[in-house]
């Protein structure tokens, strides 16, 4: 433990922080907010879009998380078939709509080593900005939890993102944001136990009455409770079913790595 503080209280000085260091698979819905509400970004700063480019332009392909005035987490699944272009994709931060907002080019990106389109486990990147952002109310850090951070089962937390409303709906123009619940880890494992393996880096979370999750176009955005990132939308069976409850990266798994992978920048 002395060993990470040593390095968060270097990567303070490092990265200017203003709150503190805060594909192919065969699973279903890989880009999973449904019964959500739209959302201004001066209430969740910490949430950033992705953009690749395509023939049409800039496009939305994934939501992250910003941890430093440089980095920012996403889920594997959205940059492992761009990681060695990373000039190819952009990050835009400071904007309730899909659209405009601060936009800033990348420089590198991180995708864990032992990253799995088969399971996505491992579904953890890092993005990093070619210059610093410039932060403001609209656009702020979010602080990531220590290894084995305490996750009470029922605790609430804020899922934010882009993505479709509903299964066979449309992405939302602007920034939605719903409440979802943490689920006991072995219910988790009993409803996927036919469909995939949930790891102890996976954490789920649902929510019913009516019944919220993240779906389409929300992969990579945050799950955030006590001003931490606790997850990252990673899969999940269909949307809001309760059946089967999101799944997410479970970011305190990976401390380790994002620190390891700061000190790189």
């Amino acid at each position: 433990m002395g060993i990470i503080f040593g390095l968060v209280s270097f990567l303070l000085l490092s990265f200017s922080l203003s709150t503190s260091l805060p594909a192919d698979s065969s699973l279903n819905e890989l880009n999973r907010v449904v019964n959500g509400q739209a959302i201004d970004i001066s209430q969740i700063p910490y949430h950033a879009a992705l953009r690749r480019k395509s023939s049409a332009g800039w496009i939305y392909t994934c939501g992250a998380s910003i941890i430093t005035t440089k980095a920012l987490l996403t889920a594997a699944h959205c940059v492992t078939t761009i990681q060695l272009e990373p000039l190819q994709l952009r990050v835009a931060v400071g904007t309730s709509s899909r659209s405009g907002g601060y936009v800033y080019t990348v420089k590198t990106v991180y995708v864990h080593e032992q990253y799995s389109s088969l399971t996505l486990e491992y579904d953890i990147a890092m993005v990093v900005t070619s210059k610093k952002m410039t932060f403001d109310k609209k656009v702020d850090a979010i602080f990531i939890p220590e290894p084995n951070y305490n996750l009470p089962v029922g605790m609430s937390a804020l899922v934010s993102g882009y993505g479709f409303t509903s299964q066979e709906g449309k992405a939302s123009s602007v920034l939605q944001a719903a409440t979802v619940e943490v689920v006991d880890q072995n219910i988790c494992k009993s409803a996927y136990r036919q469909i995939a393996k949930i790891s102890e880096g996976m954490l789920c979370a649902v929510a019913n009455n009516p019944p919220r999750d993240a779906c389409q176009g929300d992969s990579g955005g945050p799950l955030v409770t006590q001003n931490t990132l606790i997850g990252i939308v990673s899969w999940g069976e269909g949307c809001a079913n309760i059946s089967y409850p999101g799944v997410y990266t479970r970011v305190s798994e990976y401390n380790s790595w994002i620190i390891n992978k700061l000190v790189l920048i």
